[in-house]
Formats: C-alpha cells, sequence, structure tokens
C-alpha cells in the first residue's frame, strides 16, 4: 500500500511512531549510560580515596619495616571487591596477599601516568572479572607503589540491565501508542474526515462522487476547485474595480477641465496684467546696471509678479492637465533637502532661519517626488509668508513612531499661526489669509489633494509658538503589507 493511500489514522500512527521511536531509544539509551558513567566517576573518587587513606596507614609502616602490620592493615581493608598490592621501583610485585589477580603494566607508562596526572589508572580483565586499577607512588616517593583495584564486573552487569530494561519500557511505550493513537484518530479524526467529505462531495461541480482511499486527497481536491473559483472571482472583481476606479479618476478629470475653463477667463486679465509689468521691469532692469532705489523697487515688484504668475500657473496645471502620478520609492529626506535648497535665496532674503532634523535612517515613501516636492514647497512657502522679513524660524522635523507603517513630517514656524476658528477652512480652494494680491487660496487645497491622493494625510497641529501642519505618508512597503494582511 502506498503511503499517500493510507488513512490518515494509519499515517497519523506511522508519523508518531517514526517520531517517537528514534527519540525514545535514544533518550533511553543516553539515561542508562548517563547514569552508568555518573555511577563509574562514583566509584573512581571512592577508590581514589580509599587509595589515599591506604597510602598514609602504610608509608611509615613500609619505612621502617614493619611488614607484619603492612599484612595486617591490606588484609583487614582488602575483600573479593577491593585488593591491594605494593610495587617496587621497578613495577614489579612486591608485597600483596594471595592471589592477587592483577599484573601491573610496565614502569615506562607509569611514570608517564603520574607525572601527568598524578596517578595511572587503567582497567583490567582476569579470571572473568573486571577490574578498575590505580597507581600511585607510596608516600613521597623512593618507596615504590600502592595499587589498588576495585572490581567492576557487578556495574557492568547492572549497566546492561538497565539498557535492557530502558530498551522494554520504550517498546512497551510504542507498542501503547500503535494502540491508542489508532483509536484515537479514528474516533476525532476519520470519522469527521469521512462526515466532511461526504457533505464537501455534495457540493462537488461535476456532480460526481470521488471514491478515495484516502480521506484528505479528496478535501484536498474539493478546496483546490474552490480556490481556484475564488481565484477567479477575485480577479473579475479587481478587474471591475479598476475599470470603476478609471472611470472615476476620468469624471474628476472632466470635472476639473470644466473648472479651469470656467476660471480661465476671470484669471485671463490677471495673467497678462504681471506679465506686462514684469516685461516693463526687465527692460528697465537690463537698461540700467546702477542698483538704486529705482532698480530695487522694480526688483521688488518682479519679484512680487513672478510669485503670482507661478501660483496661478500652478493651479491651472493641477487642476486643468491631467497627469499620470509615477510613484517609486524615494527617501523624504532628499526631497526635504531639495526643498531647503530650491527656497534657499527666498529664505535669506526673509532673515528666515530653515533647518531640518531628520535623522540619519532612510525615510522611504511611495510616491511621486515631484508631487511631494510641491507639498513642501507650498508649506514652506507659506511659512515664509507668515514669518514675514523680520527674521524668524522655520523648521521640519520627522516623529518616528507617529504611527506603525507611517512616516510623519512636522513642519514649524514661529509666525502668527493659524486661529482656531480659521483651522477648518484653511484647506478650502480660494480661501486665504494673505493680503490681497499676495495668494490665491490654492496652496493647501491643492497640497491637500496631492497628499489623500498618496493615502496620507495633511493636517494642522495645535503648536505653542507659530503654526505647525502635520504631513503623514505610508512608508515604503506598507501598502504590500496591508494588501497581504
Amino acid at each position: 500500500m502506498r503511503f499517500g493511500s493510507m488513512k490518515i489514522g494509519t499515517r497519523l500512527t506511522l508519523m508518531m511512531l517514526l517520531c517517537l521511536a528514534p527519540a525514545a531509544l535514544g533518550f533511553s539509551l543516553m539515561t542508562a549510560l548517563t547514569a552508568g558513567s555518573t555511577f563509574s566517576e562514583e566509584l573512581k573518587r571512592e577508590t581514589r580515596i580509599a587509595q589515599r587513606g591506604l597510602n598514609a596507614a602504610l608509608t611509615a609502616d613500609v619505612e621502617q619495616g614493619e611488614w607484619d602490620e603492612v599484612r595486617y592493615i591490606i588484609s583487614e581493608m582488602g575483600s573479593e571487591d577491593l585488593v591491594a598490592a605494593l610495587l617496587d621501583d621497578s613495577a614489579k610485585l612486591r608485597f600483596a596477599l594471595p592471589r592477587f589477580p592483577i599484573q601491573a603494566p610496565p614502569l615506562d607508562w607509569i611514570s608517564q601516568q603520574i607525572k601527568a596526572s598524578g596517578g595511572a589508572e587503567f582497567m583490567y580483565r582476569s579470571r572473568g572479572r573486571l577490574w578498575f586499577c590505580r597507581v600511585e607512588l607510596l608516600g613521597g616517593g623512593g618507596q615504590g607503589y600502592l595499587l589498588i583495584a576495585q572490581d567492576w564486573t557487578a556495574l557492568r552487569h547492572n549497566r546492561y540491565r538497565r539498557i535492557a530494561t530502558s530498551l522494554a519500557a520504550v517498546a512497551a511505550f510504542l507498542l501503547l501508542v500503535a494502540v491508542v493513537i489508532p483509536m484515537v484518530s479514528r474516533h476525532y479524526v476519520s470519522r469527521p474526515l469521512t462526515e466532511l467529505c461526504r457533505r464537501v462531495s455534495s457540493f462537488s461541480a461535476s456532480g460526481q462522487d470521488r471514491h478515495e482511499d484516502d480521506e484528505v486527497s479528496l478535501i484536498s481536491h474539493e478546496f483546490s476547485r474552490v480556490d481556484q473559483e475564488l481565484a477567479s472571482a477575485r480577479r473579475r472583481l479587481l478587474e471591475e474595480s479598476e475599470g470603476k476606479l478609471r472611470l472615476e479618476r476620468r469624471l474628476m478629470q472632466t470635472d476639473k477641465l470644466a473648472t479651469v475653463g470656467t476660471l480661465a477667463s476671470g484669471f485671463a486679465h490677471e495673467i497678462g496684467t504681471p506679465l506686462g509689468i514684469i516685461r516693463g521691469r526687465t527692460e528697465l532692469l537690463l537698461a540700467s546696471r546702477t542698483m538704486d532705489q529705482k532698480v530695487a523697487d522694480g526688483l521688488h515688484v518682479v519679484v512680487g509678479q513672478i510669485d503670482r504668475i507661478s501660483s496661478m500657473v500652478r493651479m491651472l496645471l493641477d487642476l486643468g492637465r491631467r497627469r499620470e502620478s509615477v510613484r517609486k520609492p524615494v527617501d523624504m529626506r532628499a526631497i526635504v533637502q531639495s526643498t531647503i535648497s530650491l527656497l534657499e535665496t527666498e529664505a535669506v532674503r526673509r532673515s528666515v532661519a530653515v533647518t531640518a532634523q531628520l535623522g540619519s535612517t532612510p525615510l522611504l515613501v511611495d510616491c511621486d517626488p515631484d508631487q511631494i516636492q510641491q507639498v513642501f514647497v507650498n508649506l514652506e512657502i507659506n511659512a515664509l509668508d507668515a514669518v514675514g522679513t523680520q527674521g524668524g524660524e522655520f523648521h521640519i522635523s520627522c516623529a518616528p513612531e507617529l504611527q506603525p507603517g507611517k512616516i510623519a513630517l512636522y513642519f514649524n514656524d514661529t509666525g502668527p499661526g493659524v486661529p482656531e476658528h480659521l483651522k477648518e477652512r484653511i484647506f478650502d480652494p480660494f480661501f486665504t489669509t494673505k493680503d490681497p494680491g499676495k495668494g490665491t487660496g490654492m496652496g493647501l487645497a491643492v497640497s491637500r489633494s496631492i497628499v489623500l491622493a498618496h493615502d496620507g494625510e495633511l493636517t494642522v497641529e495645535p503648536s505653542s509658538e507659530g503654526a505647525c501642519f502635520l504631513v503623514v505618508l505610508p512608508a515604503h512597503g506598507a501598502a504590500e503589507l496591508k494588501r497581504v494582511a
């Protein structure tokens, strides 16, 4: 039987066994080996302690040649599990009880081990028994060596017994899993899935029953069909939505063109008059190179009329010209610096200190940089007009964590600020608080429409000094994350 055609209960049981068996076997073996190693270290520690005590007890007797006392001490501490012997300087057996089972290793090896670790330890098998042996210098040296051995045969048998017991426990556990998992999966998984398969098959578009050995295959097939239908429906909805959006944009553009047509005749005289003045003042400037008061007055007039023409042309282009927005990831810091550089001469002329504090982290936004720069230029021009020619400050800063997934910029000036009763009207088209002839009332209206088209916000914020405008735009990648969510 192929694995893919098995019932889900059988498949679940096999997967559980394949996962649990290696883990259980490894854990049991590791536990048994660790316990045996720990017990071995304890026995080695006890052997070293016993050897140190025996060494101290025998040193004086060996120096004085009291061999009866040596025999008595060794016979009293000795047993079948723990035996001791004395070796001479050449590592030959010097004194031991009868039938001593250990043969000492070569002298060179003993010397090297004692020099390295203070004692020579080794395992020795004799007469079917396994001994742990340790050799160290007797006393301070010169009296030969003391050899002590402990029988570890029982420890080895105990380790094998532990391993066998662990394996038996693992086998019993896996057998229990093999019995319980199919029963539980049949009651809580297989039966509900079988019922679900029957109900899903009843909604099949083909009207044919699929007889599959595997419940998951049938459910996967049906959900795949549903997914295809949903994807097709989603594509149709997107196409319809894009069609409606294009139609709405065309209608909005048509409405803007109609507005431009209505306003064009009224603005014709306003545009023609500044052009005439500019032409006359320019000819005067070209004719005279001396900077007398008359020329200075003419330059002021030229600047004023150029500002008026720029505002009107910008308004007409924004309302009357159909322009597709080209968006790309742009660092807001670059647009701010470009705006500051563009209006640097005007700011110096008005003695306004323009600063920006935007940090070292890129402020990436998906936008049309030309349109966003137009917004920033409008805000800075309004600030320069508000501060006047007496000097002041205009500061641009960033609020990084104001809103998740957003880039927020504050535009603060030290001018008179926006009166509370006018905050709801300053974004209306043709509404302005500037003196007659200095503003068209379209700067903030156009700026807000651009920001809204970029899914952002342009608002007036409370400020203790001057006016404070807040521009909030979605950060780069936020739109994609929103669509995925």
